[in-house]
């Protein structure tokens, strides 16, 4: 680590422990090592559960006292796309859906295009980047990604090679700093980003074939989590893919299950309730309900309690949900 992430480090740690003491809890240390870098890319080239099936969220969001907003605009296999505000900058995590739906999406909490700092691009699928080349057309932001996933979008993006900015280790961008980490993935090269504000700190893991250390690293501490939850395996083993499609997602570069992402968020060091995401979701091998019930069956047998130790949300392509500061819905 750098001595600045060293000092960043140091200043969590201090947040957490005095949390802590303002809340009569025993204090004990985190580790040293929060938050670390997975890669560095500067060097290469109870009853917290939505069960709503049918109309649970276009657009989820969550709001924190650190005067941060994270939304959804749209989750799953059809595309992909977040919001995330901290203070005054505004970025997009992937843009996986039309242009035309990000502007709605935005208008939503009474932002425009205009109102984006940049894009950060998590990998090429074009679940993730379909909508890509008409936003950089209609804006003038720079794209924050691996030279590697540049280079895998291709052609498309190609008359836009002057927005292009190669990851660094870590990226400070207005009220934002920005920790990219690897994750497993059958892409060029994947990563998941961790943004820090204040006292808030917001990961986003999804496209997951499994947990690494580097992302059980990123996601620790964490305030707020995008985790993906894309799968139930039985559904899965017994659905219409084929025998190929099904071990791909099942691999370690394929996609993360309910019940892998909910023994992950079981395990997972906390500061206090964590707001959790759960995203990603395969419209074809999962349902709301089995999300919910795997959940619930392995925290609580863990011994964590849904509302008290975490939050939990389920995102998908309709609907909407959202909290405000302290909480409020």
């Amino acid at each position: 680590m750098t001595e600045s992430e060293i000092r960043l480090a140091q200043l969590a740690q201090s947040i957490g422990r005095a949390r802590r003491i303002a809340s009569g809890a025993a204090v004990t240390e985190e580790p040293a090592g929060y938050p670390s870098l997975a890669a560095d890319f500067s060097q290469t080239k109870s009853a917290a559960v939505s069960e709503d099936g049918g109309s649970f969220l276009k657009s989820q969001t969550v709001s924190h006292n650190g005067d941060c907003l994270v939304s959804l605009l749209a989750s799953g296999s059809s595309g992909n796309a977040a919001f995330i505000r901290c203070g005054r900058t505004c970025v997009l995590i992937d843009a996986g859906i039309s242009c035309r739906r990000i502007e709605k999406g935005l208008r939503r909490f009474g932002y425009a295009l205009s109102d984006l700092d940049a894009v950060l691009i998590t990998h090429e699928h074009t679940d993730h980047v379909s909508g890509l080349p008409v936003l950089l057309k209609r804006t003038h932001m720079p794209v924050y990604t691996t030279q590697e996933t540049w280079q895998a979008m291709g052609n498309k993006i190609l008359p836009y090679m002057d927005r292009f900015v190669r990851l660094p280790r870590r990226l400070s961008l207005g009220e934002m700093q920005i920790v990219p980490f690897a994750t497993s993935h059958d892409a060029a090269r994947s990563v998941g980003y961790s943004l820090y504000h204040g006292d808030c700190k917001i990961t986003l893991a999804t496209d997951l074939g499994c947990i690494t250390p580097d992302v059980m690293t990123a996601a620790s501490w964490s305030d707020m989590l995008i985790l993906e939850a894309n799968h139930d395996e039985t559904m899965l083993r017994n659905g219409p893919y084929p025998y190929a499609l099904q071990q791909r997602i099942l691999g370690n570069q394929g996609h993360l299950s309910n019940r892998t992402a909910a023994e992950f968020l079981s395990s997972l060091p906390r500061r206090g309730m964590v707001k959790v995401l759960l995203a990603h979701r395969s419209e074809h091998n999962n349902t709301p309900a089995l999300t919910v019930q795997t959940m619930r069956d392995v925290l609580t047998g863990h011994g964590l309690v849904i509302g008290q130790d975490m939050l939990l949300r389920l995102a998908s392509a309709t609907g909407s949900v959202r909290f405000l500061n302290g909480g409020t819905l």
